[in-house]
């Protein structure tokens, strides 16, 4: 219960000290806690185990028109450098196409993250990450105020759409940093990251104009700790300020652990909510299990928003996979011991 009041005690005091600003989003995930080199480049190797393999995908806005699908791809691993530190090395892609305009983004990271324990409990990462961004779209399937046939009251793709000055396609690079921190005691773990992406502020326009990307901040935590002997809550929030707008979401996991051995080593449920722009945005149902080492969640936004009228409440499907693979190097020294 005291790492539940610590959890909560970080989100009052951000709250408080956060200035009322809303800073668009970059493309995230509703199960954010399961694409961990998207959220924070010290998430890199920030595990226990050898290596850890993540994917997601998620299809949104299917209800109102051609839906928005994003997906990624992750592998990170953690590499020992002494008793008390290690240096984790990881790569992932993502992948999204939004909206008539065939907006079609790719983004390549690779990032390193150097991680050290102080007394066995607390851990503490720092990360960097790097990467390369395309973006493009298309102008086949827009109609444009210019295409608007007077004569005929339809748009006309034949007329000029005066977007002659525009690229269709535009690339940069992007950097990003971040920090971790956990508190293991017993079988229960509190965690919290700080991240800041585009620190470059790379110029992003499909206009030939000098417009940067503003840099996005991102905060995300949570707390682990056992209610009864095999179940575990995990509430969790995670938010984002960048330029004029700002994200929200908070909510609670039950974990239910098999300590038999078996098919299954656990299975989880719960909700979170979204929060944008002075308005509840949606309601995160999730649910999923562990087998096999695999990590297999599912959840749904139900939209409440103001477009709920448009929607009839439909929001997103999406679905996560992690795979970890357990270290089998020992934990201990074994001195050599002399026979006679």
């Amino acid at each position: 219960m005291k790492k539940f009041i610590f959890f909560l005690s970080l989100v009052t005091i951000f709250w408080g000290t956060t200035p009322k600003i809303t800073l668009a989003q970059d493309i995230h995930f509703s199960q954010f806690y399961a694409s961990p080199l998207s959220i924070n480049p010290a998430e890199t190797g920030f595990f226990n185990g050898n290596w850890r393999f993540t994917n997601n995908y998620r299809t949104q806005w299917s209800a109102i028109g051609i839906p928005y699908q994003t997906i990624s791809g992750g592998l990170d691993k953690p590499f020992k450098v002494n008793q008390t530190s290690k240096f984790g090395m990881g790569a992932f892609f993502v992948n999204d196409n939004s909206g008539a305009s065939n907006l079609n983004v790719n983004k390549i990271f690779v990032s390193c993250n150097y991680i050290f324990t102080v007394d066995n409990i607390h851990t503490f990462g720092i990360g960097v990450q790097a990467g390369y961004v395309l973006k493009s779209f298309s102008m086949t399937g827009l109609s444009l105020p210019s295409q608007f046939n007077t004569i005929t009251g339809y748009f006309d793709p034949n007329l000029p759409n005066n977007t002659d000055s525009w690229d269709e396609n535009i690339n940069y690079t992007d950097i990003n940093a971040g920090m971790n921190y956990s508190l293991s005691v017993n079988k229960s773990k509190t965690y919290f990251g700080a991240a800041l992406f585009h620190i470059n502020t790379p110029v992003e326009s499909f206009l030939r104009q000098d417009q940067r990307l503003p840099m996005r901040i991102v905060f995300n935590g949570g707390v682990y700790f056992p209610l009864k002997n095999k179940l575990y809550l995990n509430p969790s929030f995670l938010t984002m300020y960048h330029k004029r707008a700002s994200d929200w979401v908070f909510g609670a996991l039950f974990h239910y652990v098999f300590t038999e051995p078996g098919v299954f080593d656990k299975i989880f449920a719960g909700a979170h909510a979204r929060y944008s722009l002075n308005n509840i945005d949606a309601v995160i149902f999730t649910g999923g299990l562990s087998v096999y080492g695999f990590d297999i969640g599912v959840s749904y936004d139900v939209n409440i928003s103001a477009l709920q009228a448009a929607t009839n409440n439909k929001g997103a499907l999406e679905i996560s996979l992690i795979y970890k693979n357990i270290s089998k190097t020992l934990n201990t020294i074994t001195l050599p011991c002399d026979r006679y």
